[in-house]
């Protein structure tokens, strides 16, 4: 298979925004100092009745869930052949590696005895009945695995182009297994739903919640290619390859429907549909919004003109990353019914800490983007903050 060609994008690192972005970075990293010294009491607004809360749903389900970008293109590159996508898989896998190894760190700050995170490594300590060692180990692998994946680009920085082809033809043997770690722990992560029990609401306690987890992941990672390729394009001023997103698109169409027919199946077979109507206002209120940010986009993408354009597929991307992410506050939050008298809402210590760990990733994929080999070639590449960048978005 040819591969795409690539290059440092340049161009000044200490720029306004990167500097906003690095202090907030600085900010979560501190207070998350703060965690670890004082513990998740002094840091957090967590309870006897809520176990889990923001830094679990966002940084670790949902921050895991948009870096499968990787994931869903290693299987269109690699098992449907589709070398054609390759010049979107670099910057596809640097997220993936940011978002996942920021999962990572947000459940390692979860943990109460943060010191025994160790303990895992231990074959002794190993419960294979556990979905939570499930999630952990696969999570840890596959983190590993997509930064392995990402040596080639810092050996041609070095100008290594011997030992760069030798570890290129070494990811061959990593590539099965950066696509089975992630579908199983995309899966097992909605297991944890099951582990609630009554205290889910039916409108998301299924058996087959692990399944629509992993579908949902699967979408989120089509999204989630388009959404941060259209960013580059709006803030780096890259070329727009607007071709490749609606090939991926047209793909990601009959997913999407899949989807809403399981979802709704499912609700059908258990006898949860009266839920959709029973349920407390908030509840059926956020099921509503959760579905309404699935079927826009299908109406879109199953519009003959709409699926054309850039701003229209910009937009079918946010709505399906939302909706993902609304599926999962959801499920472990929303539905969840804790014991008598315990509410919970994050801190603002655990507001910050989520906002500042998005901010690694920006920081972390700006610096990486600037001076290593991740994007295509300056070709037809349109100038930052130029008509033609945003032209370019509703261009088609």
């Amino acid at each position: 298979m040819k591969l795409a060609k690539t290059e440092p994008m340049g161009g000044r690192i200490l720029t306004r925004p990167f500097l906003f972005l690095a202090l907030l970075a600085l900010i979560a990293l501190g207070l998350l100092l703060f965690r670890f010294v004082y513990g998740l009491g002094a840091a957090t607004n967590l309870n006897n009745g809520y176990p889990w809360g923001l830094w679990v749903v966002l940084d670790i389900h949902i921050t895991a869930m948009i870096g499968c970008g990787g994931y869903v293109l290693a299987v269109v590159i690699y098992v449907m052949n589709k070398g054609e996508f390759h010049t979107l898989m670099r910057p596809a896998l640097l997220a993936s590696a940011f978002a996942y190894t920021l999962a990572n760190l947000a459940a390692w700050a979860d943990l109460g005895r943060w010191w025994n995170f160790y303990q895992i490594a231990f074959p002794w300590n190993i419960n294979l009945n556990s979905v939570m060692f499930e999630v952990a180990i696969c999570m840890t692998l596959y983190t590993l695995v997509l930064w392995i994946e990402l040596v080639p680009p810092v050996l041609e920085r070095m100008n290594k182009p011997k030992l760069r082809q030798a570890v290129f033809k070494s990811l061959y043997f990593l590539i099965p297994l950066g696509i089975l770690l992630p579908t199983m722990h995309q899966s097992g992560l909605g297991a944890l739903v099951i582990a609630g029990g009554t205290k889910i609401s039916p409108l998301w306690q299924s058996p087959w919640i692990g399944f629509l987890f992993l579908t949902t992941a699967i979408i989120v990672g089509f999204s989630i290619v388009v959404f941060e390729g259209m960013l580059t394009v709006m803030g780096l001023g890259r070329r727009l390859e607007l071709f490749l997103y609606r090939r991926l698109m047209k793909v990601l169409r009959w997913f999407l429907l899949f989807y809403l027919a399981a979802r709704f199946a499912d609700l059908w077979y258990r006898g949860a549909l009266g839920a959709i109507f029973t349920e407390a206002t908030a509840r059926s209120t956020m099921f509503w919004i959760e579905n309404a940010l699935f079927v826009v986009p299908a109406v879109i993408l199953f519009h003959p003109e709409w699926r054309k354009h850039a701003r229209p597929l910009f937009l079918t991307a946010v709505c399906l990353i939302l909706g993902a992410a609304v599926l999962r506050f959801n499920a472990l939050i929303i539905g969840y019914t804790p014991s008598a008298g315990y509410v919970y809402f994050p801190s603002v210590i655990e507001l910050l800490v989520s906002i500042g760990l998005l901010a690694i990733e920006a920081v972390g994929f700006i610096y990486i983007v600037k001076r290593f080999p991740i994007l295509p070639p300056r070709t037809h590449t349109v100038a930052l903050g130029s008509k033609k960048a945003r032209a370019g978005m509703a261009a088609g």
